[in-house]
């Protein structure tokens, strides 16, 4: 591949990659688990997707593939025929410093509670909880952290409180989160499939995007777009109903999953004067 493709290919990467790591990290996701679940679905798909046919696929092809070692191949490949998920149980430092504050007495209470830690200037404070749980994070940025989410309250300027020992997400946020992941992913492998495809054989995928809208046409197209919208899926469904019903319980050839997946997109942008403003400021 040529270094002007790759370094394409890692912009287009580094676009998709910046709403996950968004939603990772509101969920307390490192990039080292992140990093564990890439090597194991490189070696996934190395093996199902790369294979020579009529060859056995060897641990050297995937590590050569993949740029992994062949100890770590034959690891994650372990882990992959036991149908296992392996995330790397490293959590994130706010964690640790809770997980320190619940485990270590000299911020427990006689009764093993955590108690109320003074902020700074005592020997068995917050800064000193920190400094031995957080690694070299500021105790400002960890305690700004815990108190956005709802983990620690400050009953004044000087003191913190412990009032919720683990960030628990949703139901509802999981279940969205479930959702994403199955439409960013039929989306991705649509787009991938077309790449290789001969003409005829591509499948449906477009896009209608216009900049510098002005907010009231922003929201009548949103308005609009969401009734279109809804009216073709709620026709698709009928359609796929049917079609289901007529076919029973019986499949001729291989099953299939179909189905079409539709997005509204918005995103705010600088108008043209903004534009010049800020450039003269510059």
């Amino acid at each position: 591949m040529s270094e002007t493709l790759k370094l394409s290919l890692a912009k287009s990467v580094v676009s998709i990659l910046r709403p996950m790591i968004r939603l990772l990290i509101r969920f307390e996701v490192t990039h080292l688990e992140l990093s564990e679940l890439v090597r194991q679905t490189y070696v996934e798909v190395a093996d199902r997707d790369f294979a020579i046919e009529g060859e056995e696929m060897t641990i050297s092809r995937v590590a050569v593939l993949t740029g992994l070692s062949r100890k770590e191949v034959v690891r994650l490949r372990n882990l992959l025929d036991e149908s296992t998920t392996s995330l790397k149980q490293k959590p994130n430092r706010a964690q640790r410093v809770v997980q320190g504050w619940l485990a270590d007495k000299e911020f427990l209470d006689r009764k093993r509670n955590p108690r109320v830690l003074p902020i700074k200037g005592h020997k068995s404070s917050f800064v000193t909880l920190v400094k031995r749980y957080s690694g070299d994070i500021t105790y400002g940025a960890v305690l700004e952290e815990l108190n956005r989410s709802g983990v620690t309250s400050q009953p004044d300027e000087y003191s913190v409180a412990l009032v919720n020992p683990a960030y628990i997400p949703h139901a509802d946020d999981l279940d969205q989160v479930r959702i994403l992941s199955m439409c960013v992913a039929d989306l991705f492998w649509t787009g991938v499939s077309n790449v290789d495809a001969d003409p005829g054989d591509k499948m449906f995928q477009r896009q209608v995007t216009y900049n510098l809208l002005d907010e009231c046409s922003a929201h009548d197209f949103k308005v609009y777009s969401t009734e279109k919208a809804a009216e073709l899926i709620a026709d698709l469904n009928k359609f796929l109903a049917k079609k289901r019903e007529q076919a029973g319980k019986k499949t001729y050839g291989k099953s299939k999953r179909v189905g079409m997946g539709i997005y509204y997109l918005e995103e705010t942008q600088m108008s043209m004067n903004d534009s010049n403003k800020d450039k003269e400021e510059r």
